[in-house]
């Protein structure tokens, strides 16, 4: 099988989400390169800070192969977010030392990892050179603890209950692409030659407290979008007593496909829900 290097981002949500998405995959990946700015500025061109003594120790633990490196570089050089979302990406991507590049941003879990490693990407490996590989986002939406202390998903879903899997986002690519936009490259941004592949990723990018999820929506590649998406005005309403009147709500904003519902899953039960319904590679 061919050696794999994975790219991940090291910004506002490290501490939160980092180490765990990093877990998911760290058996799957011979080498994982981390990118941070410099000087602790986000792509929007704003401060952020970090608990770095507990990230570096958390990432030092899980490292039992050391297989990670740390860069640091100035990656707000642009007025322009999305430039230098892209511009990250590629510097890190020609830090990496093989040909097949996985790309999975800090905030994303992968449930079917093991699958889709073993199963699938043997079946398509040979196609690495012309397309490029996405994944499934499935997406909490946010976590309410209820009157028994219980702490209860919202999570976007099909009308049928299922967990909706109608978005996906770039995942592996080689590393003679270019990233165009976000993790999009110069084979795929266009919509062509993409792999639809049955990986799965709970995409934990709203579900986040408050002032968190405002700090998120200001800095990532797409903050322009975002800010005026009035979706985004309806995410603070939303609660247990409520969310059952959530219906095709996503606007326009950030693409075309709608969210159908919500579904209340327990957190301790989501993963066991999720995997009831992902796709398999054989």
């Amino acid at each position: 099988m061919i050696k794999k290097s994975a790219i991940s981002l090291i910004s506002y949500d490290a501490n939160r989400f980092l180490a765990d998405s990093i877990k998911r995959y760290y058996n799957y990946v011979d080498e994982i390169v981390l990118g941070i700015d410099k000087d602790r500025i986000t792509w929007s061109g704003n401060p952020f800070q970090i608990d770095e003594d507990s990230l570096w120790k958390e990432l030092s633990a899980l490292d039992g192969d050391s297989k990670i490196t740390i860069v640091e570089e100035d990656f707000h050089q642009s007025k322009v977010a999305i430039e230098n979302d892209n511009y990250e990406r590629n510097f890190l991507k020609q830090e990496t030392s093989y040909d097949w590049i996985v790309s999975v941003d800090a905030d994303e879990m992968l449930v079917n990892a093991k699958d889709y490693f073993y199963n699938y990407l043997p079946i398509v490996e040979r196609y690495r050179n012309t397309k490029d590989i996405s994944l499934i986002w499935c997406t909490p939406y946010k976590i309410i603890t209820n009157a028994d202390g219980v702490d209860i998903v919202l999570i976007i879903a099909n009308d049928d209950g299922s967990p909706f899997f109608g978005e996906n986002q770039g995942f592996m690519t080689s590393r003679d692409s270019t990233f165009t936009y976000a993790r999009w490259t110069d084979k795929s941004a266009a919509g062509d030659n993409r792999l639809l592949s049955p990986l799965v990723a709970l995409h934990w990018s709203l579900c986040r407290p408050s002032k968190e999820l405002e700090q998120k929506i200001k800095n990532i590649g797409h903050s322009d979008l975002v800010e005026r998406d009035p979706f985004y005005q309806l995410w603070s309403q939303v609660d247990l007593t409520n969310y059952k009147e959530m219906s095709n709500f996503k606007t326009s904003g950030l693409g075309g496909a709608q969210w159908p519902k919500l579904e209340a899953i327990p957190l301790t039960d989501l993963e066991t829900y999720i995997n009831n319904y992902v796709p398999r590679a054989y």
